[in-house]
Protein backbone atom coordinates (compact mmCIF):
# COMPACT_ATOMS: atom_id res chain seq x y z
CA UNK A 1 0.00 0.00 0.00
CA UNK A 2 1.21 3.23 -0.78
CA UNK A 3 2.48 5.78 1.89
CA UNK A 4 0.38 8.36 0.51
CA UNK A 5 -3.03 6.10 1.28
CA UNK A 6 -1.83 5.62 4.63
CA UNK A 7 -1.37 9.12 5.29
CA UNK A 8 -4.70 10.57 3.87
CA UNK A 9 -6.40 7.27 5.28
CA UNK A 10 -5.26 8.28 8.61
CA UNK A 11 -6.02 11.89 7.91
CA UNK A 12 -9.81 11.56 7.87
CA UNK A 13 -9.83 10.51 11.71
CA UNK A 14 -8.42 13.84 13.28
CA UNK A 15 -10.63 15.72 10.27
CA UNK A 16 -13.72 14.01 11.06
CA UNK A 17 -12.96 14.61 14.87
CA UNK A 18 -12.26 18.32 14.72
CA UNK A 19 -15.51 18.20 12.67
CA UNK A 20 -17.73 17.03 15.08
CA UNK A 21 -16.11 19.17 18.01
CA UNK A 22 -16.62 22.65 15.69
CA UNK A 23 -20.24 21.51 15.04
CA UNK A 24 -20.56 21.38 18.63
CA UNK A 25 -19.24 24.74 18.99
CA UNK A 26 -20.74 26.34 16.14
CA UNK A 27 -24.60 25.18 17.32
CA UNK A 28 -23.36 26.64 21.20
CA UNK A 29 -22.57 30.33 19.79
CA UNK A 30 -25.18 30.68 17.38
CA UNK A 31 -27.72 28.83 19.31
CA UNK A 32 -28.47 32.64 21.26
CA UNK A 33 -28.03 34.59 17.80
CA UNK A 34 -30.57 32.62 15.60
CA UNK A 35 -33.57 29.72 15.38
CA UNK A 36 -33.11 27.51 12.96
CA UNK A 37 -36.18 28.41 10.74
CA UNK A 38 -36.38 31.66 9.93
CA UNK A 39 -39.76 33.06 10.98
CA UNK A 40 -40.46 30.61 13.72
CA UNK A 41 -39.29 31.86 17.02
CA UNK A 42 -38.58 29.61 20.12
CA UNK A 43 -38.27 30.90 23.60
CA UNK A 44 -34.41 30.86 24.54
CA UNK A 45 -32.31 33.33 27.21
CA UNK A 46 -28.36 32.73 27.62
CA UNK A 47 -28.70 30.98 31.07
CA UNK A 48 -29.57 28.03 29.45
CA UNK A 49 -26.84 27.45 28.03
CA UNK A 50 -24.67 24.78 29.84
CA UNK A 51 -20.84 26.85 30.96
CA UNK A 52 -18.22 26.04 28.57
CA UNK A 53 -16.17 23.99 30.78
CA UNK A 54 -19.03 21.74 31.45
CA UNK A 55 -19.88 21.99 27.10
CA UNK A 56 -16.28 21.06 26.27
CA UNK A 57 -16.01 17.18 27.55
CA UNK A 58 -19.96 16.56 26.06
CA UNK A 59 -18.15 18.00 22.89
CA UNK A 60 -15.12 15.88 22.85
CA UNK A 61 -16.91 13.28 24.58
CA UNK A 62 -19.27 13.02 21.21
CA UNK A 63 -15.84 13.43 18.42
CA UNK A 64 -14.63 10.45 20.24
CA UNK A 65 -18.26 8.16 19.88
CA UNK A 66 -18.11 9.51 16.07
CA UNK A 67 -14.94 8.53 15.31
CA UNK A 68 -15.60 5.15 16.94
CA UNK A 69 -18.70 4.65 15.07
CA UNK A 70 -17.40 5.58 11.97
CA UNK A 71 -14.98 3.01 12.15
CA UNK A 72 -16.94 0.09 13.31
CA UNK A 73 -18.69 1.35 10.17
CA UNK A 74 -15.41 1.50 8.13
CA UNK A 75 -15.39 4.39 6.81
CA UNK A 76 -11.49 4.79 7.05
CA UNK A 77 -10.90 2.25 5.07
CA UNK A 78 -6.93 3.06 3.75
CA UNK A 79 -7.78 2.23 0.00
CA UNK A 80 -8.25 5.27 -2.08
CA UNK A 81 -11.75 5.61 -3.00
CA UNK A 82 -13.14 8.79 -4.96
CA UNK A 83 -16.75 7.51 -4.83
CA UNK A 84 -17.79 10.58 -2.75
CA UNK A 85 -21.60 10.24 -3.20
CA UNK A 86 -21.64 6.76 -1.42
CA UNK A 87 -19.73 7.82 1.34
CA UNK A 88 -21.98 11.38 2.16
CA UNK A 89 -24.80 8.95 2.15
CA UNK A 90 -23.02 6.70 4.76
CA UNK A 91 -21.88 10.09 6.56
CA UNK A 92 -25.59 11.50 6.33
CA UNK A 93 -26.70 7.99 8.24
CA UNK A 94 -24.10 7.26 10.53
CA UNK A 95 -24.68 11.04 12.15
CA UNK A 96 -28.47 10.68 11.90
CA UNK A 97 -28.00 7.51 13.90
CA UNK A 98 -25.45 9.22 16.26
CA UNK A 99 -28.09 11.94 17.04
CA UNK A 100 -30.98 9.59 17.26
CA UNK A 101 -28.26 7.71 20.22
CA UNK A 102 -27.95 11.19 21.66
CA UNK A 103 -31.11 12.02 22.07
CA UNK A 104 -32.19 8.25 23.50
CA UNK A 105 -29.58 8.55 26.06
CA UNK A 106 -30.88 11.75 27.52
CA UNK A 107 -34.23 10.76 27.53
CA UNK A 108 -33.59 7.33 29.05
CA UNK A 109 -30.70 8.12 31.11
CA UNK A 110 -30.10 11.74 31.93
CA UNK A 111 -34.40 12.00 31.99
CA UNK A 112 -34.05 15.16 30.49
CA UNK A 113 -33.78 16.52 27.00
CA UNK A 114 -30.75 18.06 25.57
CA UNK A 115 -30.06 22.17 26.84
CA UNK A 116 -31.35 22.69 23.34
CA UNK A 117 -33.90 20.93 20.85
CA UNK A 118 -32.78 23.58 18.01
CA UNK A 119 -28.79 23.40 18.92
CA UNK A 120 -28.92 19.94 18.40
CA UNK A 121 -30.72 20.12 15.34
CA UNK A 122 -27.68 23.00 14.65
CA UNK A 123 -24.84 19.72 15.45
CA UNK A 124 -26.53 17.75 13.28
CA UNK A 125 -26.59 19.50 10.15
CA UNK A 126 -23.45 21.18 11.12
CA UNK A 127 -22.08 17.59 11.57
CA UNK A 128 -22.47 16.22 8.45
CA UNK A 129 -21.44 19.35 6.77
CA UNK A 130 -18.29 19.97 8.40
CA UNK A 131 -17.30 16.20 8.05
CA UNK A 132 -18.44 16.04 4.28
CA UNK A 133 -16.48 19.18 3.70
CA UNK A 134 -13.28 18.12 5.78
CA UNK A 135 -13.37 14.65 3.68
CA UNK A 136 -14.11 16.69 0.16
CA UNK A 137 -11.25 18.95 1.06
CA UNK A 138 -8.75 15.49 1.85
CA UNK A 139 -9.87 14.29 -1.26
CA UNK A 140 -9.01 16.80 -3.46
CA UNK A 141 -5.56 17.46 -1.93
CA UNK A 142 -5.02 13.61 -2.55
CA UNK A 143 -6.53 14.29 -6.27
CA UNK A 144 -3.95 17.15 -6.72
CA UNK A 145 -0.69 14.65 -5.46
CA UNK A 146 -2.84 11.91 -7.95
CA UNK A 147 -2.29 14.66 -11.47
CA UNK A 148 1.53 14.52 -10.80
CA UNK A 149 1.48 10.81 -10.39
CA UNK A 150 1.87 10.84 -6.01
CA UNK A 151 0.46 8.08 -4.56
CA UNK A 152 -0.78 6.18 -8.17
CA UNK A 153 -0.38 2.55 -7.95
CA UNK A 154 1.12 1.40 -10.85
CA UNK A 155 -0.48 -2.00 -12.32
CA UNK A 156 0.85 -4.52 -14.82
CA UNK A 157 -1.50 -7.38 -15.70
CA UNK A 158 -0.31 -10.75 -16.81
CA UNK A 159 -2.77 -11.97 -19.55
CA UNK A 160 -3.87 -10.25 -22.52
CA UNK A 161 -7.44 -11.47 -22.92
CA UNK A 162 -11.23 -10.08 -22.58
CA UNK A 163 -11.30 -10.41 -18.66
CA UNK A 164 -7.86 -7.81 -18.53
CA UNK A 165 -10.15 -5.61 -21.24
CA UNK A 166 -13.20 -5.53 -19.00
CA UNK A 167 -10.93 -4.72 -15.63
CA UNK A 168 -9.20 -1.88 -17.71
CA UNK A 169 -12.47 -0.38 -18.30
CA UNK A 170 -13.25 -0.62 -14.83
CA UNK A 171 -10.13 1.30 -13.53
CA UNK A 172 -8.80 3.15 -16.56
CA UNK A 173 -10.60 6.52 -15.01
CA UNK A 174 -9.25 6.30 -11.39
CA UNK A 175 -6.59 8.04 -11.19
CA UNK A 176 -5.18 6.00 -7.78
CA UNK A 177 -4.15 3.60 -11.18
CA UNK A 178 -2.08 3.46 -13.86
CA UNK A 179 -2.28 0.54 -16.34
CA UNK A 180 1.37 0.61 -17.14
CA UNK A 181 0.62 -2.79 -19.58
CA UNK A 182 0.14 -6.37 -20.04
CA UNK A 183 2.08 -9.45 -20.55
CA UNK A 184 1.47 -12.27 -22.99
CA UNK A 185 2.62 -15.48 -23.80
CA UNK A 186 3.75 -13.84 -26.88
CA UNK A 187 3.99 -10.05 -28.43
CA UNK A 188 0.53 -9.39 -30.37
CA UNK A 189 -1.13 -6.34 -31.16
CA UNK A 190 -3.91 -4.95 -29.55
CA UNK A 191 -6.28 -2.29 -30.12
CA UNK A 192 -6.17 1.04 -28.71
CA UNK A 193 -8.90 0.81 -26.24
CA UNK A 194 -7.73 -2.56 -24.94
CA UNK A 195 -4.66 -3.08 -22.46
CA UNK A 196 -1.34 -2.48 -24.46
CA UNK A 197 1.23 -6.19 -24.41
CA UNK A 198 4.44 -4.49 -23.43
CA UNK A 199 6.20 -7.92 -23.24
CA UNK A 200 6.28 -11.33 -21.88
CA UNK A 201 6.01 -13.75 -18.92
CA UNK A 202 9.74 -14.16 -18.97
CA UNK A 203 10.75 -10.67 -19.60
CA UNK A 204 8.70 -10.19 -16.07
CA UNK A 205 11.51 -8.84 -13.88
CA UNK A 206 13.14 -5.98 -16.67
CA UNK A 207 9.43 -4.99 -17.30
CA UNK A 208 9.00 -4.72 -13.58
CA UNK A 209 12.19 -2.26 -13.04
CA UNK A 210 11.47 -0.43 -16.15
CA UNK A 211 8.06 0.68 -15.31
CA UNK A 212 8.68 0.61 -11.11
CA UNK A 213 5.38 -1.34 -11.47
CA UNK A 214 3.16 -2.17 -7.83
CA UNK A 215 0.53 -4.30 -8.24
CA UNK A 216 0.28 -7.32 -10.32
CA UNK A 217 -3.31 -8.39 -11.83
CA UNK A 218 -3.08 -12.14 -12.78
CA UNK A 219 -5.70 -12.21 -15.32
CA UNK A 220 -5.22 -15.35 -16.80
CA UNK A 221 -6.69 -17.90 -15.48
CA UNK A 222 -5.11 -20.77 -17.60
CA UNK A 223 -1.67 -19.68 -16.00
CA UNK A 224 0.46 -23.05 -15.27
CA UNK A 225 0.97 -23.75 -11.93
CA UNK A 226 4.79 -23.84 -11.47
CA UNK A 227 4.31 -19.75 -13.78
CA UNK A 228 1.11 -19.24 -10.80
CA UNK A 229 3.60 -20.22 -8.01
CA UNK A 230 6.60 -18.24 -9.49
CA UNK A 231 4.24 -15.35 -10.42
CA UNK A 232 3.61 -15.20 -6.68
CA UNK A 233 6.64 -15.79 -5.43
CA UNK A 234 8.62 -12.96 -7.53
CA UNK A 235 5.62 -10.68 -6.17
CA UNK A 236 6.68 -11.87 -2.51
CA UNK A 237 10.23 -11.09 -2.51
CA UNK A 238 10.20 -8.17 -4.47
CA UNK A 239 7.39 -6.48 -2.53
CA UNK A 240 4.67 -6.54 -5.06
CA UNK A 241 1.01 -6.66 -4.42
CA UNK A 242 -0.47 -9.60 -5.66
CA UNK A 243 -3.75 -9.97 -7.49
CA UNK A 244 -5.96 -12.15 -9.42
CA UNK A 245 -9.45 -12.19 -10.86
CA UNK A 246 -10.13 -15.82 -10.55
CA UNK A 247 -13.29 -17.32 -12.15
CA UNK A 248 -14.48 -18.95 -9.07
CA UNK A 249 -13.04 -17.89 -5.74
CA UNK A 250 -11.98 -21.24 -3.67
CA UNK A 251 -9.86 -19.61 -1.08
CA UNK A 252 -9.82 -19.91 2.30
CA UNK A 253 -6.77 -17.80 4.23
CA UNK A 254 -6.46 -15.26 6.75
CA UNK A 255 -4.22 -12.97 4.56
CA UNK A 256 -7.03 -13.13 1.46
CA UNK A 257 -8.37 -9.79 0.82
CA UNK A 258 -11.67 -10.56 -1.89
CA UNK A 259 -13.65 -7.30 -3.04
CA UNK A 260 -15.88 -6.29 -6.37
CA UNK A 261 -14.79 -4.23 -8.72
CA UNK A 262 -17.91 -3.25 -10.83
CA UNK A 263 -19.05 -6.86 -11.32
CA UNK A 264 -15.86 -8.84 -11.52
CA UNK A 265 -14.26 -10.52 -8.07
CA UNK A 266 -10.93 -9.21 -7.42
CA UNK A 267 -8.77 -11.04 -5.14
CA UNK A 268 -5.29 -9.46 -3.71
CA UNK A 269 -2.76 -12.21 -1.96
CA UNK A 270 -1.64 -10.14 0.96
CA UNK A 271 2.03 -10.89 2.47
CA UNK A 272 1.15 -9.42 6.02
CA UNK A 273 -1.87 -8.49 8.24
CA UNK A 274 0.33 -5.37 8.71
CA UNK A 275 -0.72 -3.86 5.77
CA UNK A 276 -2.86 -0.89 5.97
CA UNK A 277 -4.09 -0.17 9.91
CA UNK A 278 -1.82 -2.67 11.16
CA UNK A 279 0.87 -0.53 9.47
CA UNK A 280 -0.22 2.46 11.82
CA UNK A 281 -1.01 0.42 14.74
CA UNK A 282 2.22 -1.05 14.74
CA UNK A 283 4.09 2.13 14.38
CA UNK A 284 2.03 4.17 17.33
CA UNK A 285 3.11 1.33 19.51
CA UNK A 286 6.64 1.21 18.39
CA UNK A 287 6.75 4.62 19.05
CA UNK A 288 5.26 4.95 22.31
CA UNK A 289 6.33 1.95 23.83
CA UNK A 290 10.16 2.89 22.55
CA UNK A 291 9.71 6.43 24.25
CA UNK A 292 9.00 4.86 27.65
CA UNK A 293 11.62 2.70 27.33
CA UNK A 294 14.31 5.89 26.89
CA UNK A 295 12.82 7.38 29.86
CA UNK A 296 13.41 4.63 32.02
CA UNK A 297 16.53 3.77 31.12
CA UNK A 298 17.94 7.02 31.46
CA UNK A 299 20.45 5.86 34.60
CA UNK A 300 22.31 3.07 32.03
CA UNK A 301 22.31 5.99 29.09
CA UNK A 302 24.33 7.45 32.29
CA UNK A 303 26.34 4.60 33.25
CA UNK A 304 26.83 2.56 30.18
CA UNK A 305 28.93 5.22 28.55
CA UNK A 306 31.36 6.06 31.80
CA UNK A 307 32.15 2.31 31.87
CA UNK A 308 32.93 2.08 28.10
CA UNK A 309 34.94 5.09 28.04
CA UNK A 310 36.99 3.53 31.22
CA UNK A 311 37.03 0.14 29.39
CA UNK A 312 38.64 0.61 25.87
CA UNK A 313 39.21 3.60 23.26
CA UNK A 314 37.05 4.51 21.07
CA UNK A 315 33.32 6.55 20.84
CA UNK A 316 30.62 5.16 23.20
CA UNK A 317 28.33 4.54 20.36
CA UNK A 318 29.05 2.44 17.35
CA UNK A 319 27.14 3.34 13.78
CA UNK A 320 27.17 1.60 10.91
CA UNK A 321 25.30 1.30 7.64
CA UNK A 322 22.02 -1.44 7.53
CA UNK A 323 20.01 -1.87 4.29
CA UNK A 324 16.22 -2.31 4.50
CA UNK A 325 14.44 -2.63 0.83
CA UNK A 326 16.52 0.64 -0.98
CA UNK A 327 17.39 2.33 1.93
CA UNK A 328 20.57 2.64 3.64
CA UNK A 329 20.53 4.05 7.47
CA UNK A 330 22.50 4.64 10.49
CA UNK A 331 22.28 1.77 12.94
CA UNK A 332 23.06 2.32 16.68
CA UNK A 333 24.58 0.17 19.31
CA UNK A 334 26.75 0.63 22.63
CA UNK A 335 30.20 0.08 21.11
CA UNK A 336 31.27 -3.46 22.97
CA UNK A 337 34.43 -4.28 20.56
CA UNK A 338 37.75 -2.72 20.03
CA UNK A 339 37.89 0.01 18.22
CA UNK A 340 39.11 -0.84 14.86
CA UNK A 341 36.73 -4.11 14.53
CA UNK A 342 35.54 -3.53 11.04
CA UNK A 343 39.15 -3.64 10.15
CA UNK A 344 40.22 -6.91 11.87
CA UNK A 345 37.16 -8.70 10.28
CA UNK A 346 38.86 -8.70 7.01
CA UNK A 347 41.55 -11.10 8.63
CA UNK A 348 39.22 -12.95 10.52
CA UNK A 349 36.55 -13.54 7.51
CA UNK A 350 38.30 -17.40 7.57
CA UNK A 351 36.71 -18.30 10.91
CA UNK A 352 33.27 -17.55 9.88
CA UNK A 353 31.25 -20.11 11.51
CA UNK A 354 27.55 -18.88 9.88
CA UNK A 355 28.71 -20.02 6.14
CA UNK A 356 25.26 -21.04 5.06
CA UNK A 357 24.27 -17.46 4.99
CA UNK A 358 25.21 -13.55 4.16
CA UNK A 359 25.91 -13.22 7.85
CA UNK A 360 29.81 -12.97 9.52
CA UNK A 361 29.75 -15.06 13.11
CA UNK A 362 32.18 -16.53 15.17
CA UNK A 363 31.91 -17.96 18.82
CA UNK A 364 34.51 -16.38 20.01
CA UNK A 365 35.22 -13.15 18.68
CA UNK A 366 38.50 -11.76 19.99
CA UNK A 367 37.29 -8.42 18.78
CA UNK A 368 34.98 -8.28 22.03
CA UNK A 369 36.12 -6.10 25.02
CA UNK A 370 35.21 -7.37 28.42
CA UNK A 371 32.69 -5.10 28.74
CA UNK A 372 31.44 -6.03 25.47
CA UNK A 373 30.78 -9.75 26.85
CA UNK A 374 28.61 -8.79 29.02
CA UNK A 375 26.58 -6.27 27.13
CA UNK A 376 26.07 -8.76 24.55
CA UNK A 377 24.95 -11.35 26.87
CA UNK A 378 22.26 -8.81 28.80
CA UNK A 379 21.74 -7.73 24.88
CA UNK A 380 22.45 -4.00 26.77
CA UNK A 381 24.62 -3.23 23.94
CA UNK A 382 21.02 -3.07 21.61
CA UNK A 383 19.62 -0.33 23.57
CA UNK A 384 20.63 2.60 21.52
CA UNK A 385 18.55 0.53 18.42
CA UNK A 386 15.13 2.30 20.69
CA UNK A 387 16.49 5.33 18.73
CA UNK A 388 16.26 3.95 15.35
CA UNK A 389 12.56 2.86 16.39
CA UNK A 390 12.12 6.07 17.35
CA UNK A 391 13.11 8.00 14.58
CA UNK A 392 11.33 5.34 12.28
CA UNK A 393 13.77 2.86 10.76
CA UNK A 394 13.48 -0.01 12.41
CA UNK A 395 10.87 -1.56 14.52
CA UNK A 396 10.57 -3.02 18.31
CA UNK A 397 10.02 -6.46 16.51
CA UNK A 398 10.99 -7.41 13.08
CA UNK A 399 13.90 -9.44 11.20
CA UNK A 400 17.24 -8.38 12.02
CA UNK A 401 18.51 -5.43 10.22
CA UNK A 402 21.73 -6.18 7.81
CA UNK A 403 24.60 -4.95 6.49
CA UNK A 404 25.05 -3.71 2.86
CA UNK A 405 27.40 -6.02 2.13
CA UNK A 406 25.35 -8.56 3.70
CA UNK A 407 21.81 -7.86 1.39
CA UNK A 408 23.98 -8.18 -1.32
CA UNK A 409 24.95 -11.70 -0.92
CA UNK A 410 20.80 -12.43 -0.56
CA UNK A 411 19.04 -15.17 -2.33
CA UNK A 412 15.73 -13.92 -4.14
CA UNK A 413 13.84 -16.06 -1.23
CA UNK A 414 15.62 -13.67 1.59
CA UNK A 415 14.13 -10.77 0.80
CA UNK A 416 10.80 -11.31 1.91
CA UNK A 417 11.83 -10.28 5.37
CA UNK A 418 11.88 -6.57 3.97
CA UNK A 419 8.29 -7.24 3.94
CA UNK A 420 8.72 -5.47 7.62
CA UNK A 421 10.91 -3.19 9.20
CA UNK A 422 13.92 -4.87 10.68
CA UNK A 423 13.04 -5.03 14.30
CA UNK A 424 15.23 -4.86 17.72
CA UNK A 425 14.39 -8.56 18.14
CA UNK A 426 11.91 -11.27 16.56
CA UNK A 427 10.71 -14.32 16.53
CA UNK A 428 14.19 -15.65 15.67
CA UNK A 429 16.07 -14.26 18.19
CA UNK A 430 13.75 -15.93 21.02
CA UNK A 431 13.56 -18.90 19.32
CA UNK A 432 17.36 -19.49 18.86
CA UNK A 433 19.56 -16.32 19.35
CA UNK A 434 22.18 -16.57 17.07
CA UNK A 435 22.72 -20.29 17.28
CA UNK A 436 20.31 -20.78 14.30
CA UNK A 437 20.99 -21.08 10.79
CA UNK A 438 20.61 -18.15 8.65
CA UNK A 439 17.71 -20.14 6.83
CA UNK A 440 15.95 -20.92 9.72
CA UNK A 441 16.49 -17.30 10.70
CA UNK A 442 14.56 -16.47 7.19
CA UNK A 443 11.68 -18.74 7.67
CA UNK A 444 10.89 -18.02 11.57
CA UNK A 445 10.67 -14.02 10.20
CA UNK A 446 8.60 -15.10 7.17
CA UNK A 447 6.35 -16.76 9.62
CA UNK A 448 6.37 -13.76 11.57
CA UNK A 449 5.54 -11.35 8.51
CA UNK A 450 2.38 -13.93 7.91
CA UNK A 451 1.14 -14.15 11.19
CA UNK A 452 1.72 -10.96 12.44
CA UNK A 453 -0.37 -9.15 15.33
CA UNK A 454 0.08 -6.40 17.47
CA UNK A 455 -0.21 -9.46 20.62
CA UNK A 456 2.30 -11.53 19.46
CA UNK A 457 4.47 -8.42 19.31
CA UNK A 458 3.91 -8.14 23.04
CA UNK A 459 4.71 -11.64 23.35
CA UNK A 460 7.60 -11.79 21.51
CA UNK A 461 8.61 -8.59 23.54
CA UNK A 462 8.41 -10.32 27.04
CA UNK A 463 10.30 -13.35 26.00
CA UNK A 464 12.68 -11.20 24.80
CA UNK A 465 12.92 -10.07 28.30
CA UNK A 466 13.25 -13.42 29.77
CA UNK A 467 15.93 -14.25 27.48
CA UNK A 468 17.57 -10.92 28.43
CA UNK A 469 17.31 -11.59 32.27
CA UNK A 470 18.73 -15.11 31.42
CA UNK A 471 21.90 -13.28 29.94
CA UNK A 472 22.52 -16.06 27.20
CA UNK A 473 22.81 -13.99 24.32
CA UNK A 474 25.45 -14.17 22.58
Amino acid sequence: MKKSEIIFGVLRVPVDFAAIVAAFFVAYYIRPITDLIPGIQYAFGPELLPKIQEYLPLALANGLFVVLLFAVNKLYSLKASHGFAKEFFRIFFLVSTWIMFLIAYYFLVVHQLFFSRIALAHIWLFSIFFVAVGRLLILGVQSFFLRFGIGQRRILFVGANPLADRFYDLIEKDRSMVVVGALADKLISRKHDQVKVIGTLDQLESIVGKYKVDEIIQAEPNLGERDASDLHSFCRCNHIVYHFIPDLVRLQSSNVDVEMVGDLPIVTLRQTPLDGWGRVFKRIFDFVASLILVILLIPLWIIIPILIKVGSRGPVIYTSKRKYRNKIFNFYKFRSMVENADELKKQLISMNERADGPMFKIKNDPRITRLGRFMRKTSIDELPQLFNVLLGNMSLVGPRPHLPEEVERYKDHHYQVFAVKPGITGLAQVTGRSGLGFEDEVRLDVYYIEHWSLWLDIKLILKSILVILKANGE
